[in-house]
């Protein structure tokens, strides 16, 4: 059964690269509810059947002047191995994929530490990602 469903994609592990908070001191909090404001960046190096994927992910950037409770950067790194991968499908949305989840962990559990209110990041559209940032 695992030959029929696996995956020409494995996952070998993820580091933390980078990790950077900072409080807004100046954060006015208001009645308004705060929309989410957050983007993500990525690199990928492919060498023979490896490739890494960095992503980085920027919550409220610029959180002083848009009066914002506080600012983060996030860089990890996502280590795979490509199995076969003989009619050349694009593997890139399927890393992204699988690396989004633990952004999205690391930010819930280092907000609810910080002693602020937790962020829980939104599930994505990694296609819809990869075509709008192609467009940039």
């Amino acid at each position: 059964m695992e030959q029929e469903y696996g995956s020409i994609l494995k996952f070998n592990k993820y580091i933390v690269n980078n990790i950077n908070f900072n409080t807004n001191s100046n954060f006015i909090k208001n009645e308004e509810k705060i929309s989410i404001n957050f983007n993500i960046e990525k690199e990928v190096i492919k060498n023979n059947d490896n490739m890494e994927v960095k992503l980085t992910t920027y919550i409220f950037k610029e959180a002083e002047a848009n009066n914002y409770p506080f600012e983060m950067k996030i860089t990890i790194t996502g280590y795979f191995t490509i199995i076969n991968n003989e009619s050349n499908v694009n593997l890139e949305p399927n890393a992204i994929a699988i690396l989004y989840p633990y952004i999205r962990s690391i930010v819930s559990t280092y907000t609810a530490n910080a002693n602020i209110m937790p962020l829980i990041l939104p599930a994505i559209n990694v296609n819809k990602l990869i075509d709008e940032q192609k467009k940039d």
